[in-house]
Order: structure tokens, then C-alpha cells, then sequence
């Protein structure tokens, strides 16, 4: 019996040291202070940016803001100098996208189908990958345009921005417009250089009318010189060929061949002779 009690107390002396032992492995893990927890740091946004326009709308409880565009943009002498570095082309807007193209800035792209193209001029400004069409857009088939603008219309955050060139009005869809603008032909893509200098509304009379309401030396040249007419202004940069003669063509090539004076006049169908022509010292 004397064994039993001791047997207790042994027992009774582990289980203490068992509990001391879990106490301090539960202290140590306590003490080891917790890992720190990595966030993605956000770049910050940056003032005036699209990102601080649709904060600064959202706190006020506003679903759109608007800001003014003022664009510097190319300018010609008039009509001769406007052919001499742009491509003149007629075409119908037919479709529009925005992009946001940096932090600030909005460009959107006009696709335009073209009904004539008056002139081809080489371009300065969409040469060597410049004038890229933005990701998503679909090249331009044979008888198509693509010409952007900058400023537009896009949503962000539930945030309706609005970038605008007062003087500068988006295309109307389904409009016929007379456009000079640096154009690259392999690409069919293009660049309003001239900003609304360039561009003029077309009627159904073939009459056009500037998009910019304020003279300009364009504008003046082409109604002053062709009457805002079209077919003047096309006239003037491809002479149409004069119309048949009536003429029978065997008497006039008969007439050339006698030389000596004779000369064939169209407006008579006759072969005429004139002195001056062999005898120039007859004539005063």
C-alpha cells in the first residue's frame, strides 16, 4: 500500500509539468508578432486627369461632366495651298468610337465611306506607323476611311465624360461631307490636320457649306472662286475633256495633212487657210 501514494504523486507531478509546458508554448506563439500583410500600393491620381474628374463627380453626386477642348490645329493660305498638302475626299460618316487615349486626353475615330476621292495627295502626318487605328478597330476596306478627332464621349466608374471642341463638332452619321485631310492611301487611314478648317458639309445640290462658322482663307477661296459649288471646285482640279467635235474627222485629218497655212476650225468644220502662218512678214 505504501507504493500507491507515490504513484499519485508522480502523476500529479507530470501533469503540472505538461501544463506548464503547453502555458509557455501558447505564450511563445502570442509573442510572435503577426506577418504584415502586403497591399498593391495605387499610383495616385493625378490632378485634372479623366480619374480625378469622375472623383471629383462622384463626390458631388454628379453622373456627367463636360470640359472644354481648345486645339491647335494646321491652317492654309487658301484653295492652292489646301491642294498642295492635303488629300480631298467625299465621304459619308457611317459609325464613331471613343477612346481614352492617355490620363487627359479622348480621341475618337470616324469611320467614313468614300464616294470619291478629288485628289491624292502624299501625306506628312500618317507616314511611318503614325495614325495607328486604337485596338479593336477594324482596318479599313478599299472604300473606306478612318480619321480621327480628338475629344469624345466615354463612361467611366458610372461617370459619363465628355471631352469637346466647341468649334469643332463631332460628324453627323449619315452626313456626305468635302473633307481635306492628310491621308495615308495603303492604310486608309487619316488625320484631321486642319481641324474644321478642312471640313465642309455637302447638300444634295452638290452645294458646301464650312462646319466652321467663322471666315477663314478656305472657306472665302472656295466661295469666292466656285461658288461653294462642288463640281467647280472638281472641275478646277480635274478639267473635264471637251466634248467630241461634230466634225468629220476624215476631212479635218485631210486638212492637217495639207500644212502650208491650212488649219482645221472646229467651230466652222472647215478646212481655213491663213497667210501668217507660212508668211509671217506679211502679217503686222
Amino acid at each position: 500500500m505504501s507504493g500507491r501514494p507515490s504513484l499519485i504523486l508522480t502523476a500529479f507531478i507530470v501533469s503540472v509539468a505538461a501544463c506548464v509546458l503547453l502555458v509557455s508554448v501558447v505564450l511563445n506563439r502570442r509573442s510572435v508578432p503577426p506577418a504584415p500583410i502586403a497591399h498593391a500600393q495605387q499610383p495616385p491620381i493625378e490632378p485634372g486627369s479623366i480619374d480625378d474628374r469622375v472623383q471629383k463627380a462622384i463626390i458631388n453626386g454628379k453622373f456627367s461632366v463636360t470640359v472644354p477642348l481648345e486645339i491647335m490645329h494646321e491652317d492654309v493660305d487658301g484653295f492652292d495651298d489646301a491642294k498642295a498638302h492635303y488629300s480631298i475626299v467625299v465621304a459619308d460618316a457611317v459609325s464613331k468610337q471613343s477612346f481614352a487615349t492617355s490620363a487627359y486626353n479622348i480621341e475618337t475615330w470616324f469611320k467614313f465611306t468614300v464616294a470619291e476621292t478629288i485628289l491624292n495627295t502624299a501625306p506628312h502626318i500618317c507616314v511611318t506607323g503614325a495614325c495607328t487605328l486604337p485596338a479593336g478597330l477594324p482596318a479599313a476596306g478599299a472604300n473606306e476611311l478612318w480619321l480621327s478627332k480628338s475629344g469624345g464621349t466615354i463612361e467611366r466608374n458610372g461617370v459619363t465624360v465628355n471631352l469637346e471642341w466647341n468649334e469643332f463638332p463631332d460628324f453627323n452619321i449619315g452626313q456626305r461631307y468635302v473633307l481635306f485631310i492628310d491621308m495615308n492611301q495603303s492604310t486608309r487611314v487619316g488625320a484631321n490636320a486642319l481641324g474644321p478648317v478642312g471640313v465642309f458639309m455637302l447638300d444634295n445640290n452638290g452645294i458646301m457649306a464650312a462646319v466652321l462658322g467663322e471666315d477663314t482663307n478656305l472657306k472665302s477661296d472656295i466661295s469666292s472662286r466656285f461658288g461653294n459649288s462642288l463640281t467647280q471646285l472638281r472641275n478646277a482640279i480635274n478639267p473635264p475633256p471637251p466634248p467630241p467635235s461634230g466634225c468629220d474627222p476624215a476631212a479635218e485629218q485631210a486638212c492637217n495633212a495639207r500644212g502650208g497655212g491650212y488649219y482645221w476650225d472646229d467651230s466652222t468644220c472647215k478646212c481655213a487657210f491663213d497667210v501668217c502662218i507660212p508668211k509671217p512678214w506679211l502679217c503686222p
